[in-house]
């Protein structure tokens, strides 16, 4: 496979994110780091909920998607990924990123995680279930 996979979070680079699961859509009452194509959570039963108090201090997005891009560099899948953060207040997100605009106004939290142009995740980053769908797509 020569072509990368592209994954893309957008969020707001500045906004505080709690580290552990909690599902991010404005009406649900499950928890969990879900999938915004199914409306309801998947989980983060991939390794993405935090368990230390360290992991759970309030950490902003932008320092969240360096942890992820870390993870990523440090793994067996570096050479296959192109990841960029996308930071919602620096873009017209209507005009440019139509689905992941309808995605938010649905109720859905940013950050909102896009791999290889399909929205997967939403409300957090999960460095774990971000590898896991890059690993699968390669197969």
């Amino acid at each position: 496979m020569n072509d990368k996979i592209k994954v893309e979070i957008f969020g707001l680079k500045y906004k505080e994110i709690s580290q552990g699961c909690g599902c991010s859509h404005k009406s649900s009452s499950c928890s969990g780091c879900g999938s915004g194509e199914s409306k309801s959570c998947s989980g983060c039963s991939g390794g993405g909920c935090s368990k230390t108090t360290e992991d759970k201090k309030m950490k902003n997005i932008g320092e969240v998607f360096e942890e992820l891009k870390e993870f990523i560099n440090d793994s067996d899948v570096k050479d296959n990924v192109e990841l960029e953060f996308i930071d919602l207040d620096k873009i017209d997100i209507k005009e440019k990123y139509e689905r992941v605009y309808e995605t938010i106004n649905k109720g859905f939290e940013p950050p909102i995680t896009v791999i290889d142009n399909i929205i997967r995740y939403y409300g957090g980053i999960s460095a774990a279930l971000v590898y896991k769908d890059i690993k699968e797509l390669l197969e």
